[in-house]
Formats: structure tokens, sequence, C-alpha cells
């Protein structure tokens, strides 16, 4: 038998995830972390187009400074 865990279970490791807009159909698209230009698939048209990368150490010192999920945790949990 399964049992669910005692205590809430705390995030191991967090993701950044950026919006862009599709330029056909104006659908916005999540894509985590992009680091280089790229081209995306959108999820409704099917239309392919390219998307700008993200500061590689922007996005580091994001996850550094919420010590890669925990650190985000709602205090009332810890």
């Amino acid at each position: 038998m399964n049992r669910p865990p005692a205590k809430p279970v705390k995030p191991s490791g967090m993701e950044l995830v950026f919006f862009y807009v599709c330029p056909y159909c104006r659908r916005q698209i999540p894509v985590p972390s992009p680091l280089l230009p790229a081209m995306i698939t959108c999820n409704v048209c099917g239309r392919d187009f390219p998307i700008v990368p993200v500061d590689q150490y922007t996005a580091h010192f994001i996850r550094l400074m919420m010590g890669d999920g925990p650190a985000a945790v709602d205090p009332d949990y810890l």
C-alpha cells in the first residue's frame, strides 16, 4: 500500500520559464530558460518562429538566490 508522505515535500530544484508570444496566433508559449537562439513551434497553430535567448548570468543569479528552489518555500512550512 502506498501512503502519502507524513510531511509536505520541499522542492529539490527549480526552472525558470519564459513566455514568448506566437507572432501568428498570439498564444503565449512557455519555454524553460532558453540560453541559445532557437526556433520554437507554437503548440496551437503549429508554426515555427525564432526566439531571443535569455541572459545566462541572470538566469543563474535567480537560481542562486532561490537556492535552486528551496529558498522560495513559504516560511510557514519551514
